[in-house]
């Protein structure tokens, strides 16, 4: 989302290229990194990764924000996918492994740096896990540590194309956290939230002041979290080894 982008590589800089939001930038070793901040959702994941792919990138990340669903995990934590699952529409599914060398990279630089951080699965899912019953029905089923909505669809285009593929989340509503559906649908296409809805829903319920504070303080722990991941001096452990040239990511 646009928040995430702006965390980790500043307000500026960015620009729009086929309606997308998009930043180059360069890593320490000289990578150029292809950024994109895709928005909410499965198909615009998987629209920004395809475009990614034919712009030439070597491999592919995802890192943002997630809901979390192993209960020992707390907000800002971070979790190293080393599988991406999906629990799809109408049953659809698929198990996807990420990059085993860029993994292990990426979770040992940020255990040396003191960072809250696991590794394990994720699980991509068709539509958010706002409630506790949900992430625990998720829980049960699959094991997963997080859940989101894009890294499966990333996972299949990395995997189509035979590309490296790493993600990395941070926790912002914990497993016993239930978040009212009236914050989910502040959000626009984009991940933007939109004002004038925001005010007319407070108008509506007040009691949703208390939510979003709520919210709020676990959405900057996550968004501090990943920021300190990012501009950590390894950050070139985003890069899988086994890749060269460019590299993209998808928010």
């Amino acid at each position: 989302m646009p928040a995430e982008g702006r965390a980790l590589l500043g307000r500026f800089g960015w620009r729009r290229v086929g309606g997308r939001r998009v930043r180059r930038t360069r890593l320490p070793d000289g990578t150029t990194l292809l950024c994109v901040c895709s928005g909410v959702g499965a198909e615009k994941a998987l629209s920004a990764a395809r475009w990614l792919v034919d712009e030439g990138a070597a491999a592919l990340a995802v890192l943002g924000v997630s809901g979390g669903l192993d209960p020992a995990l707390k907000a800002g934590d971070l979790v190293v996918a080393e599988t991406v699952l999906e629990n799809g529409r109408a049953g659809r599914s698929g198990s996807w492994n990420t990059d085993a060398a860029g993994a292990d990279l990426l979770y040992t630089a940020l255990s040396a740096e003191g960072l809250p951080v696991k590794r394990g699965a994720v699980m991509s899912a068709d539509r958010a896990a706002l409630s506790t019953e949900r992430k625990i029905a998720l829980y049960r089923k699959s094991g997963a540590l997080a859940v989101d909505m894009e890294s499966a669809a990333v996972a299949r285009v990395a995997s189509e194309k035979g590309l490296p593929l790493i993600v990395l989340r941070a926790v912002c509503d914990t497993a016993d956290r239930s978040v009212p559906r009236d914050l989910f649908e502040l959000l626009g296409e984009s991940g933007e939230v939109r004002p004038l809805r925001l005010l007319l829903r407070i108008a509506r319920r007040p009691a949703l002041v208390v939510d979003l504070a709520r919210t709020g303080r676990a959405y900057s722990a996550a968004i501090s979290s990943l920021r300190r991941a990012f501009r950590t001096r390894y950050r070139a452990a985003t890069r899988p080894p086994s890749a060269g040239g460019r590299n993209g990511a998808p928010r």
